[in-house]
């Protein structure tokens, strides 16, 4: 069973946040903070953090623990979704396959079409996988998310915890992603988001996402990277908050794609 961090106003509107490969639940600290006023529930995706005793066995499985967990653990078996990075992707496949649990959704840093060739993708993924626990791929990543020091045990203890073969599984898995057709016949508002400095493959998945969701919506967020939730806490969070309640988004954010 998928461990979940609860916090904020369980009397609130209901956001399930979904953290990004080799983290964990941990990595919303801002945004929970942010948003006391909703019922937040910061899940650990298997294979990560306290729930890296659950198997990861694809995209799919873990959406559909993510849509149970949804109906069991909130008032009205649905919830807002916030996911970044593995947790976007994790959020398309709940879009797919059980969008009937989710309000509206908010993804960053998703990709829409194969990273390159396998044996190239493979080769890296092997070499981060076998480097994963060591200090300097803590730092790195650490830097990559834009980590305060305070932060940094966390993610090392994430790190320790995550078997390099299942950081491989997933990489595999995400590496080789393409967008469903079923995606152009879901109904929910989606909001797809990177930062400015994110790869071109990122960035080009935001009008690719947009542009195949009825109600999809792309954004790029000027000058940040992959972390941005971290790096530009403020702006992240009001710009969940506008989209889960419908308001305005920041002006920062520069519109891409969409219908």
């Amino acid at each position: 069973m998928l461990q979940v961090e609860e916090s904020g106003d369980r009397r609130g509107p209901a956001v399930v946040l979904l953290h990004g490969i080799g983290t964990a639940g941990w990595m919303w600290w801002h945004q929970v903070a942010a948003l006391g006023d909703h019922h937040c529930l910061a899940v650990d995706l298997p294979g990560h953090g306290r729930s890296s005793a659950v198997p990861w066995v694809s995209l799919d499985d873990t959406a559909a623990q993510v849509a149970e967990l949804m109906r069991r653990r909130t008032a009205t078996a649905r919830a807002h979704v916030v996911g970044l990075s593995l947790g976007g992707q994790v959020a398309l496949s709940l879009l797919e396959r059980w969008a009937d649990v989710a309000e509206r959704v908010v993804v960053s840093g998703v990709t829409a079409q194969p990273w390159g060739p396998r044996v190239l993708v493979e080769a890296q993924l092997r070499l981060t996988a076998a480097m994963l626990r060591s200090p300097r791929a803590v730092d790195a990543q650490a830097r990559a998310y834009g980590l305060p020091p305070a932060q940094r045990d966390a993610l090392a203890e994430s790190l320790r915890v995550m078997s390099p073969a299942t950081y491989r599984r997933i990489g595999r898995e995400v590496s080789r992603y393409r967008l469903p057709p079923a995606l152009a016949s879901v109904p929910t508002p989606t909001l797809v988001l990177a930062g400015g400095d994110e790869s071109e493959l990122v960035r080009r998945a935001v009008a690719d996402v947009a542009a195949v969701l009825p109600a999809g919506e792309g954004r790029i967020a000027p000058g940040l990277g992959h972390g941005w939730n971290v790096e530009a806490p403020d702006l992240f969070d009001a710009t969940v908050r506008a989209w889960i309640s419908g308001a305005p988004l920041p002006a920062r954010l520069l519109p891409v794609g969409g219908r």
